[in-house]
């Protein structure tokens, strides 16, 4: 199987997979990995095959550290998975994979209600945890800003398809809604065209990773489909004109910032704090008169208020990054009423 031979080539320990094309409650079964997937759940009578549908593969190794469960899987085309360590429940990563129908497709849905859905799942997120959404957008858009300029700082994103579609802009919008950007260009090693075929060439597939957390995504990079096959040797093995994809294989490195702590481990002990006491009787009254008696004590009030402007400063950048974060905070609630009023407003429309 292609996909078999690409898994174990490239040995990867996530995959996401975008347009499965699997029915029912059918599933992937590869040895080595587990299978977490959403099908699409409505096929036309006359379908010969299936359509749309994503998953993940996910190497057993990774499901014996971390609990593997679905977060969420209400929204058709939209997949997110949580990866929850077992020694320590605050190291968590989520993944979520994603397929939004062509705009000119039989199958397409409502933008903005798809991007909505996706945007009510980011914030529920519990802050500090990493996550990255992946997979077809089918959105080109060119080298629009991904980000608030000015405000965002982040390194310039090397751009090769400088078309756009309607989604695009849509798209875009989403990212700086939730705070996010897209990894393609940023960070990489080789960046490239992710669909390729005798139709043309474009940009559709994205890696999507927080602002914050773009330093811990490395490596970024594009295989084309026909460097797969020259590289796993897939002329002769495989009938490649009926399996052959049309888009990209985009792969990068994450590296998890998690903590130490042990869910298992024994409570700390008590450690009271020791009192020390000095013997001052035999001090000599003239114990100040001496020049290196009083440099010492010079040098000790000085280290004190040194110690003390730092302190200062220190609690006064904590202030601005603590109004930096409320901010941030208040800037995706107001996100989030507008997502509410947008909502109420097409329910209105709807009913009329």
């Amino acid at each position: 199987m292609f996909l078999i031979s690409c898994v174990k080539h490239y040995n990867l320990d996530i995959l996401g997979l975008a347009e499965t094309h699997i029915t029912g409650d059918k599933v992937i079964n590869f040895e080595g990995y587990q299978w977490f997937g959403l099908n699409r759940k409505h096929i036309h009578v006359r379908a010969k095959s299936g359509s749309g549908g994503v998953g993940i593969l996910i190497r057993n190794g990774i499901c014996n550290e971390f609990d593997v469960t679905i977060a969420d899987n209400d929204t058709e085309g939209i997949l997110w998975i949580k990866l929850e360590n077992k020694t320590c429940a605050n190291n968590v990563l989520y993944v979520c994979v994603v397929y939004l129908p062509p705009e000119n497709s039989t199958r397409a849905v409502n933008v903005h209600e798809f991007f909505d859905n996706l945007m009510t799942k980011v914030y529920t997120v519990p802050q500090g945890n990493a996550f990255y959404m992946c997979g077809d957008w089918n959105s080109r858009c060119s080298d629009f800003a991904d980000s608030i300029t000015g405000i965002n700082n982040l390194p310039d994103r090397h751009v090769v398809d400088f078309q756009c579609n309607s989604y695009g802009k849509v798209f875009c919008e989403f990212l700086t809604d939730v705070s996010c950007c897209i990894l393609n260009g940023r960070n990489t090693i080789l960046n490239d065209y992710t669909y390729v075929s005798t139709r043309g060439l474009s940009v559709v597939d994205y890696c999507v990773v927080p602002y914050e957390m773009l330093d811990i995504f490395n490596k970024f990079k594009v295989t084309r489909t026909s460097l797969i096959i020259e590289q796993i040797c897939a002329n002769g093995k495989f009938d490649l004109q009926k399996i052959i994809p049309d888009h990209s294989l985009l792969t990068w490195e994450i590296t998890l910032k998690f903590s130490q702590s042990n869910k298992n481990a024994a409570p700390p002990k008590n450690n009271r704090k020791t009192k020390i006491k000095y013997d001052i009787k035999n001090l000599p009254e003239d114990w100040l008169s001496s020049e290196s008696a009083v440099d010492d004590i010079d040098s000790i009030i000085q280290n004190l208020e040194v110690s003390n402007v730092m302190e200062a400063e220190l609690e006064k950048r904590r202030s601005e990054d603590h109004h930096l974060k409320m901010t941030k905070r208040c800037g995706q609630l107001e996100n989030q009423l507008r997502l509410l009023e947008r909502s109420k407003k097409r329910s209105i429309a709807n009913a009329r």
